[in-house]
């Protein structure tokens, strides 16, 4: 598990690497890109935070499950903590892979400003271009995965609501609670005391992460336009470049050409040198 202190160390290395990115964007004229890069990475870095606020609320109601009172039903407990447990694996998992694209992110950035140095603009363009590409296909995957799990959360909030149901109606029956987080019917039973408000109280911040995960679905189409918007401004940069490298490239054989004319002796002047030379 990563320390505070390595994590404000990384969070520091990326820092410093952003900014000479940014610096070296514009320097280059390339304001617009600048500003695109740097919000991509606003967009990983919300989503994020997005995915940490629901792991704590999850493990909040892991702690509220573990101070339950005995009188409440045990299968019910056990059985809701075991979705919590499964529902926070998900979301460990949905935060593993966004930080792997932040770090493909910030990587790029340093082998952009790394390519510049030893070979010039277009080939920062070239690194970023390929660095975007690769986050395309990593992000793909990621929505993707955020659609199952967004959808697992859904199946599940749906199923405590059923329990909560049958609870409600006929009273806390283990043998029915059971059936029903199996998928199975229920069958009629003595009334028990309810355990209604247990359902509910796990089932908020189910809920709750269920929109919290749209969100984050909408935030990663609104990535996908940045990348696209990004790739298509270091393309024009790239070639931007390279017609400047034709321009001058001309000149100079302009130049040159220029050079070697006035070199040359015009052949009037040769035969009018011969012809003086032969009077004499």
């Amino acid at each position: 598990m990563e320390t505070a202190e390595q994590s404000t160390k990384q969070f520091a290395e990326e820092n410093d690497v952003l900014k000479q990115f940014m610096e070296l964007l514009n320097q280059q004229n390339m304001g617009e890109q600048s500003q695109d890069f740097m919000e991509l990475f606003k967009y990983v870095a919300g989503m994020q935070l997005q995915l940490a606020v629901m792991a704590d609320e999850l493990q909040g109601v892991r702690q509220q499950l573990e101070q339950l009172q005995e009188n409440q039903p045990k299968s019910v407990k056990e059985n809701l903590m075991a979705k919590v447990e499964r529902l926070q694996e998900k979301i460990t998992d949905l935060s593993e892979r966004l930080s792997a694209i932040k770090d493909h992110l910030v990587e790029t950035a340093a082998q952009a400003v790394n390519a510049f140095k030893e070979k010039g603009k277009s080939e920062m363009c070239s690194v970023v271009q390929k660095g975007i590409s690769g986050m395309k296909s990593a992000l793909a995957d990621y929505r993707e995965r955020l659609t199952e799990v967004m959808l697992d959360y859904q199946k599940t909030a749906n199923q405590i609501d059923s329990i909560g149901d049958e609870l409600k109606q006929i009273g806390n029956s283990v043998s029915n609670v059971g059936r029903l987080l199996a998928g199975k019917g229920t069958k009629e039973v003595l009334d028990e005391k309810p355990g209604v408000g247990l359902t509910r109280v796990i089932n908020k911040p189910v809920k709750k992460a269920v929109e919290n995960l749209r969100k984050v679905i909408a935030s990663v189409d609104r990535a996908f336009e940045k990348l696209d918007r990004l790739s298509e401004r270091f393309s024009v940069g790239k070639e931007a470049e390279k017609g400047s490298r034709a321009s001058l490239k001309d000149k100079l054989s302009q130049m040159k050409a220029k050079t070697d004319q006035q070199k040359k002796v015009p052949e009037p002047d040769k035969a009018k040198t011969k012809s003086k030379a032969e009077c004499l």
